[in-house]
């Protein structure tokens, strides 16, 4: 089960998100942006979700600071939203740790993203 860290200004709908598309599969947590980037960093948690203005500010920036730049990506940017297709192959890509998206973002980014973190720690290919 992967235990992934909400936060952001869209905590609890993503934690909503991941409940119900996820049931059983995901386990959340809804701790402050610094705590959160600290207990990825112990391995207490798996992945980081935070979601801000820009996709590459608030909640990430604090993740980038505790986990370095290198672990963390901004999946979406304003004006642009990746499809399903596009932030799996993102996934896919790296060993990030970390992932910052817009909040207006939330509902079609938290689903795909959560679920190309499951498929890659199952092993299944891109």
């Amino acid at each position: 089960m992967l235990k992934i860290e909400c936060c952001g200004l869209t905590t609890l709908q993503t934690k909503q998100i991941i409940e119900k598309k996820f049931p059983g599969l995901v386990e959340t947590a809804l701790d402050p942006d610094m705590i959160a980037a600290r207990k990825v960093k112990s391995g207490e948690v798996d992945f980081y979700l935070g979601s801000c203005m820009t996709g590459g500010g608030g909640s990430i920036a604090t993740a980038i600071m505790v986990l370095g730049y290198g672990n963390c990506l901004t999946v979406s940017k304003q004006g642009n939203c990746p499809n399903e297709k596009q932030i799996r192959h993102l996934i896919y890509s790296g060993n990030h740790k970390a992932f910052g998206y817009v909040k207006t973002h939330t509902e079609q980014v938290v689903p795909a993203l959560v679920q190309a973190l499951l498929d890659k720690s199952e092993g299944k290919p891109e």
